[in-house]
């Protein structure tokens, strides 16, 4: 599939969006923070979704709410590929600590 293609598609950035923000409302409830925000997108291969939990601190989480947050996805049925559990602002950008998944559509 081409960039421009995907770039255009209103399906890849839409087509999850009420699954994400019902994710990032139930976050926001279970772990009592309404710094929290998800995205979730179709892969452009098409059988599967991939997402990211943002947590926008500024400062990195303890070690078991990220845990917590990682197991919370987990229990969910989502694939936790990656992310850090790190935050810094080097005066161009901000970085935020994130949990990153995927599941099948």
């Amino acid at each position: 599939m081409k960039l421009s293609s995907i770039i255009l598609e209103a399906d890849y950035w839409e087509r999850f969006k009420p699954q994400a923000e019902e994710l990032e409302n139930e976050l926001q409830d279970t772990f009592n923070r309404d710094d929290i925000l998800v995205t979730i997108i179709a892969h452009s291969n098409g059988d599967k979704a991939m997402g990211k939990v943002q947590v926008k601190t500024d400062t990195e989480l303890t070690n078991s709410e990220y845990l917590n947050l990682k197991n919370t996805l987990s229990a969910k049925g989502y694939d936790v590929t990656g992310g850090a559990n790190y935050a810094d602002n080097d005066g161009d950008r901000k970085y935020y600590p994130d949990v990153k998944f995927e599941f099948k559509i």
